[in-house]
């Protein structure tokens, strides 16, 4: 009895598309300016893309606005890979990204880590 596999990183024959195939190797995204809860949209082109099927389908998840989160879920997509096409896309003007006041305003991972260091020491 065969099992069928609807998972998208899932070719046929029942091979699996590693991660790293659909990043060409990368594993940190191009640009860090927007966060799991950051709301991305297609940008609306009136020129047919020469995208990958991957990020095609990122893109039809973007139609309306919908966080980075949303779409790692919908799309069954790593959210490491995730974040790397959706930087992509970024860089190539296909999807906005909407950051909220907080998230710009948040402190760095530096500062962080010296309110940890300073707690530890009490």
């Amino acid at each position: 009895m065969e099992v069928e596999n609807s998972d998208p990183a899932t070719a046929d024959n029942g091979r699996l598309i590693r991660p790293f195939s659909l990043t060409g190797g990368r594993t940190r995204p191009s640009r860090t300016d927007f966060a799991m809860t950051s709301q991305v949209v297609a940008v609306p082109t009136m020129e047919p893309a020469e995208l990958e099927p991957e990020h095609l389908s990122v893109m039809g998840e973007c139609a309306r606005p919908v966080s980075v989160a949303e779409v790692a879920a919908r799309t069954r997509l790593p959210l490491g890979v995730l974040r790397i096409l959706i930087a992509d896309l970024l860089d190539r003007g296909h999807v906005m990204v909407h950051i909220s006041p907080w998230q710009q305003h948040r402190p760095d991972a530096q500062t962080l880590r010296s309110v940890i260091e300073r707690i530890r020491a009490l």
